[in-house]
């Protein structure tokens, strides 16, 4: 039994791992490095770009507020010598005081109103012609905010509101008040407070909307003091939720340090990533806040990644193209010679390895050819050897049972016939040409042992006798004896020794029954009892064929095999015996005994 050959790994699948592992594999890695690196620089360039913008708008609100305080303090060393030369009761009315805040406010472009009160808080203000349309003074918040501060001058004390937001009929506006006491020889006269517009502040945090930036400047408690959102641009309102801004007053107006860094932030109920910002100003009153989503920080990171992945996809998918054709344009001719390696072992010398290739395996291919070409010429003169050897030894074995049937005049062409007419049957029932022939051989040597037997027993015209019969029987065992020595013939021993016996054991010469009779011999029993019931002997004359027939199938189960003589019928009835029926029917007895 050959050993199982072991699964087969195609060439082609290893050649086409190989071609991607040195290509698309280095390809996919260089990428993915790359996109990681450029990815970090983006984001790391996103990052120093926001954290560089907060820093500038924190400056230039530091300098926008330094201004501020500049020009109230420039409007108030104007104006407060002259309020404190006025008389208590003449604030409202004096001339000199009135011109000297239209004056102030002409000079001072951040400051929208104006006013001076006295110790009983009676006095008058001036209103900035380039104000929002409103008047400040009536405001109702900056009223309150200016009760307020004459309260905090009353003690003494200057006063700096937080940024509040004043409303007119063309909107709303954030300003701030500064206020501080009129005195002389530390008496309290009076106030003198102005009114500052904080909308440039807005202004510079619009120029971060177009960045895509939300932008605005918290107070130390988490309140807005401007935004670049439109909708949100009113001095108050909470950002405590917001982590950046958390960050900023974790401080606790102690922030000196720009700092950015990426946080969730919960809105409508979804948890948005974003990149944030915080910038500290005026010495940490005030901070900057700068935010963008992260898609929208990282946005040139991502469209750089999916390009980056679009085209490494692309480029790897041409490679795996390239590597299949490459690894088939390889392996076919190894596939070729595979296909008729195979076929050579499956015995077709015929085959040839159809390969075209200038290569080391198109040398490997007609040297393949040309070893199969002398392996062919040399089976097929083996073949030949072989059938002018199977032949021969045919021929033998005919002549040798061709002399044994001419010691008898009766049973001439017998071992022939009985050779044909296994042969028939063995076909008939479905064994192999292996088989078959061994039937062939068996048949033609069955009566070779009747070469030993006496010329006056084998050619005895009448009946025999006891003795005669006993001497006649001993033709299987002087065969069985003869033809052992040969051991090419040993296959043909079984069917020599019991071609005579019978299932139900009567026959000779070992009385072996059933099964323990091989089916050759019971094909050879069949065909020689049907070729002896069918020829002329000296005790009796031949049966027709139809006749023959009947009476082995009479004896059938009993003495010869139902099988065969059932495939005998079917042999005869699909005309196979014809030519020996008519043979047998032209045919002269040599003897016929009449009564």
């Amino acid at each position: 039994m050959r050993p199982a050959r072991p699964r087969r790994l195609k060439i082609q699948y290893v050649l086409l791992l190989i071609l991607v592992s040195t290509s698309v594999l280095p390809l996919w890695f260089f990428g993915s490095r790359m996109v990681s690196i450029n990815k970090g620089r983006l984001e790391t360039q996103e990052k120093v770009l926001q954290t560089t913008l907060s820093k500038s708008l924190a400056q230039q609100i530091q300098l926008y507020m330094e201004n501020v305080r500049q020009q109230v303090k420039e409007l108030f060393d104007a104006v407060t010598p002259l309020a404190a030369q006025v008389r208590n009761s003449a604030y409202e009315n004096d001339p000199r005081l009135e011109d000297a805040l239209e004056a102030s406010l002409a000079e001072q472009p951040s400051v929208i109103y104006v006013t001076v009160l006295n110790a009983e808080a009676r006095g008058r203000g001036a209103q900035a012609t380039q104000a929002s349309g409103f008047n400040a003074g009536s405001d109702t918040f900056v009223r309150k905010t200016l009760e307020a501060a004459f309260l905090a001058a009353r003690q003494g004390q200057r006063y700096e509101s937080n940024p509040l937001t004043a409303v007119g009929p063309r909107g709303s506006e954030l300003v701030m008040v500064f206020a501080e006491p009129i005195q002389r020889q530390n008496t309290f006269l009076g106030m003198i407070a102005a009114v500052v517009t904080l909308c440039p502040l807005g202004d510079e945090l619009a120029e971060s909307r177009r960045l895509g930036l939300e932008a605005y400047i918290v107070d130390n408690s988490g309140r807005t003091v401007a935004s670049n959102n439109p909708d949100q641009n009113v001095a108050g309102i909470e950002m405590v939720r917001d982590p950046i801004v958390q960050k900023f007053l974790a401080w606790h107006g102690r922030a000196h340090l720009t700092e950015t860094s990426e946080y969730n932030l919960l809105r409508n109920g979804k948890m948005i990533p974003m990149l944030g910002t915080y910038s500290p100003t005026l010495n940490g009153r005030w901070g900057v806040i700068l935010q963008k989503k992260k898609s929208d920080a990282f946005m040139t990171a991502i469209e750089m990644r999916d390009a980056t992945i679009r085209l490494g996809m692309l480029v790897m998918v041409i490679s795996l193209i390239v590597a299949v054709f490459a690894s088939k344009w390889i392996t076919r001719p190894i596939d070729h010679l595979a296909r008729a390696a195979r076929a050579i072992a499956a015995r077709d010398f015929s085959v040839r390895a159809n390969v075209r290739n200038r290569t080391e395996i198109g040398e490997l291919a007609q040297g393949f050819n040309i070893m199969a070409e002398d392996i062919q010429q040399y089976i097929s003169s083996l073949k030949r050897a072989s059938d002018e050897n199977r032949q021969l030894f045919i021929d033998s074995i005919e002549m040798v049972a061709a002399a044994v049937d001419a010691k008898d005049p009766y049973t001439k062409g017998h071992s022939a016939r009985v050779s044909r007419y296994s042969v028939m049957l063995a076909r008939e029932i479905g064994l192999n040409e292996q088989e078959i022939e061994r039937v062939r051989a068996s048949a033609t040597l069955h009566d070779v042992g009747k070469i030993g037997v006496d010329d006056h027993v084998l050619k005895k015209p009448g009946v025999l006798t006891d003795e005669e019969f006993e001497l006649m029987k001993r033709h299987t065992i002087i065969g069985f004896e003869i033809v052992r020595q040969v051991q090419q013939l040993a296959d043909t021993l079984p069917g020599i020794r019991w071609h005579h016996e019978s299932l139900d054991g009567s026959g000779y010469p070992d009385g072996i029954r059933g099964d323990e009779i091989p089916l050759l011999v019971r094909i050879i029993a069949v065909a020689d009892t049907f070729d002896a019931i069918t020829t002329d002997r000296p005790y009796q004359a031949g049966r027709d064929f139809p006749s023959a027939l009947e009476i082995l199938k009479k004896h059938a189960g009993t003495r010869y095999d139902p099988i065969v003589v059932d495939a005998l019928h079917s042999v005869y009835e699909k005309g196979h015996l014809r030519k020996y029926e008519i043979m047998h029917r032209a045919q002269v007895p040599v003897l016929q005994i009449t009564s």
